[in-house]
């Protein structure tokens, strides 16, 4: 895995490059940090059907993410798969309104980095709010032939739920997910390196409170499910006490310092915005906080006392 950034660049140096990535004019290469390294030329801009990522790749060498205005989705998916590089497309005008974005991004991906042993142990430490949230989750699973977790982290969910694919964008967090035997993708849930149709059921425990674009999250994750395929987003309620709770400790914690929480009916109206019809809705947690959980909860329909409730939605 690389440690720069490369953007898709017009010829005056400054612009994204509307064309396709492969054969844009020239690559802005930028540090982890969003300082501007260098400029390359593209020796295969002119080659209007190029269509080959290993090419840039070795061009440009020790390149961690592609970020570009257009790239093909056989493109993004070879980049994931075959070549271990991130891609991401944005609607930035110029480079660094483009960096400023994977930045932006990148705030939630280095907690994790940084605290994979923290988030590891939590789940050991809080084995009853974990057994309530999975019991709950395992009920909200429909039966599925190739299924899917966008922001698989370690696999605590996937890998009991039988979901064998995640994609992941932090390293630390994605190799202790290989470790249970979960194929992992490196790359972000606005930008799937997917093709459509290809999965029966997509999961996002917890995670979009993380993304950057939550209606862009899950838009592609419409796009890469069949028809009549289904997602389980699973949140903490913003408006339940144990979500006010997550709040009040938001600024001083490490997780959650950069998510942003969401109500039930805010996702229930980004789902049904992105095509999803809601299904059904379960809540687990019903204590006014996390301190007074010592043994597994039930769960139960709908929405308004639960901290962790589960949205199940339908692709219409």
């Amino acid at each position: 895995m690389g440690s720069f950034i490369a953007i898709a660049t017009d010829k005056d140096g400054k612009s994204i490059w509307n064309g396709h990535f492969g054969v844009s004019p020239i690559y802005s290469i930028f540090d982890e940090n969003g300082n501007l390294v260098k400029q390359i030329k593209n020796p295969y801009s002119d080659d209007k059907h190029h269509d080959n990522p290993s090419l840039i790749v070795n061009l440009l060498n020790d390149i961690s993410v592609f970020i570009a205005r257009n790239m093909g989705k056989k493109s993004r998916e070879r980049l994931a798969k075959t070549l271990g590089v991130k891609s991401i497309l944005v609607n930035a005008k110029d480079i660094y309104e483009a960096i400023n974005y994977y930045l932006e991004v990148k705030k939630n991906i280095d907690v994790f980095e940084r605290c994979t042993e923290k988030y590891e142990n939590w789940f050991d430490k809080y084995k009853a709010i974990y057994e309530s949230e999975l019991n709950m989750l395992k009920a909200l699973t429909t039966k599925f032939t190739r299924a899917l977790e966008i922001g698989v982290g370690s696999g605590r969910f996937a890998y009991p739920l039988g979901i064998k694919e995640g994609i992941e964008p932090s390293i630390k967090m994605a190799e202790i997910a290989k470790q249970r035997d979960i194929k992992v993708y490196p790359g972000f849930a606005e930008s799937l390196p997917f093709q459509d149709e290809e999965f029966d059921f997509v999961l996002l425990a917890v995670t979009i409170c993380f993304v950057r674009d939550p209606v862009k999250t899950l838009k592609e994750a419409h796009r890469i499910l069949k028809k009549n395929g289904n997602i389980l987003v699973a949140i903490v309620d913003r408006n339940s006490q144990i979500g006010k709770e997550y709040l009040h400790k938001k600024e001083k914690g490490k997780f959650y310092k950069n998510a942003t929480f969401f109500s039930t009916d805010e996702v229930c109206y980004m789902l049904e915005n992105a095509g999803f019809d809601v299904a059904k809705i379960y809540q687990t947690l019903l204590s006014n906080s996390l301190k007074e959980i010592d043994k597994p909860q039930d769960f139960k329909e709908g929405y308004g006392l639960g901290g962790f409730v589960g949205i199940l939605g339908i692709k219409l």
